[in-house]
């Protein structure tokens, strides 16, 4: 009986993998409805034993697409993988490891530049107003927003987002 429930388990877990890739966390909640918690970790042991699952690779490969393609900033990423069930320390080294090869300004102004290509950055306080809005709902960092705006916004525009007059 075990040797069968193993096989079903590996089955299943072959069957979720061959669409996407899943965290070891993410993989254990899919597999909590057909066996219980020992079962199912040795299952994922042997999964990662085969580099089927790995959970290093999941968080790199999932920050510096959703960065790189969606425009996400790091910290809805980093909340975004914490709710996948990946290790907070394991997000924090694959955020490190996109920041080294991408870093956060040139992400954040390949953003800006696709946002802003039909309309242009803006240039009234209500207007700035919003972009910062929308750029900390996509998860950048406030620090990060205006020392990177002060520099693509003109100093006009800047000083009247600033003085609110």
């Amino acid at each position: 009986m075990e040797a069968e429930l193993q096989k079903r388990l590996l089955n299943k877990a072959g069957s979720l993998l061959s669409r996407r890739s899943y965290s070891r966390g993410e993989m254990r909640a899919k597999l909590a409805k057909f066996a219980e918690s020992d079962d199912i970790e040795a299952t994922l042991d042997g999964l990662e034993a085969l580099n089927l699952l790995n959970d290093a690779e999941y968080a790199y490969n999932f920050a510096a697409s959703r960065i790189a393609q969606n425009g996400w900033g790091p910290i809805k990423v980093r909340h975004s993988l914490l709710r996948r069930h990946v290790a907070p320390d394991i997000v924090e080294g694959a955020l490190e490891r996109v920041r080294r090869e991408s870093g956060d300004e040139i992400v954040l102004r390949v953003y800006l530049d696709r946002h802003c290509s039909k309309t242009g950055l803006p240039r009234d306080r209500q207007g700035i107003q919003k972009l910062v809005n929308h750029l900390r709902r996509r998860g950048f960092g406030d620090a990060l927003i205006f020392s990177t705006l002060r520099r693509v916004i003109p100093d006009a525009a800047w000083e009247y987002f600033e003085s609110g007059d």
